[in-house]
């Protein structure tokens, strides 16, 4: 098994890329530009431990925000009960947490109108 160093990466972005928060924001399903397609890469191969997923609470309804252990067996522990009504506007909120985590930057682009 490989493991994952963090510090090994070759790929970094730029934060201030809004353009590129607004391609996902507009388009979360793809297909994305490279530029767009390499940082969701980055995002979604960083460790296990911390990870940002959502748990179903109610099939197609609810939804509960939770990071990973990092630890096999042990179940996700929930964020500050912070539950989601919309799968769209979850799955934007995990791409403005993971691009602030990976960059330091808060994405600053308006949230999509549903």
């Amino acid at each position: 098994m490989l493991l994952y160093d963090p510090t090994a990466s070759v790929f970094t972005f730029d934060g201030t890329r809004m353009d590129l928060a607004e391609e996902f924001r507009d388009n979360p399903r793809g297909p994305f530009s490279a530029d767009l397609q390499r940082i969701l890469d980055r995002m979604r191969t960083t460790p296990l431990k911390g990870r940002y997923v959502l748990l179903v609470i109610e099939p197609f309804r609810v939804w509960q925000l939770a990071r990973l252990s990092g630890e096999r067996g042990e179940a996700p522990i929930p964020v500050d009960s912070v539950r989601y009504t919309s799968a769209a506007i979850a799955e934007w909120d995990i791409f403005k947490r993971r691009w602030k985590d990976l960059t330091g930057v808060t994405v600053t682009v308006a949230d999509p109108v549903l």
